[in-house]
């Protein structure tokens, strides 16, 4: 039987699992026309982002309404010199636009369809 001897590798054999960061490429960002040249760039999620998504889907105390705010407020992506989009920014939304938010939040988790088929 065959026996191998095994060496110490140096440092520069050796590399670090921990500072190797996969590159998993830039999220896409989908910009949202909500007033004549006002635009909302909204970003895909992380997977933090998903699992914040998810616990705030799941609470009951909150309407669906509210849940899609917080969504929005979640997946807001500022433009140069912009601020994040606050919760009590985003109640100032009103139904047209957030029709046009849930569509792009559709297309950036992959649901399809935008409901009733008007562009």
């Amino acid at each position: 039987m065959a026996v191998s001897k095994m060496s110490r590798g140096t440092q520069e054999d050796t590399t670090s699992f921990e500072d190797d960061v996969f590159d998993f490429g830039d999220p896409e960002v989908i910009p949202v026309e909500i007033a004549p040249g006002k635009f909302l760039c909204l970003k895909e999620p992380s997977a933090d982002d998903l699992i914040e998504i998810s616990r705030i889907s799941e609470d009951r105390k909150i309407s669906e309404v509210e849940a899609t705010l917080q969504t929005i407020c979640i997946l807001h992506s500022p433009l140069n010199g912009q601020r994040r989009l606050s919760l009590k920014d985003a109640k100032r939304l009103r139904a047209k636009q957030l029709k046009m938010l849930g569509e792009a939040i559709n297309q950036l988790l992959g649901l399809g369809g935008d409901g009733d088929g008007e562009q």
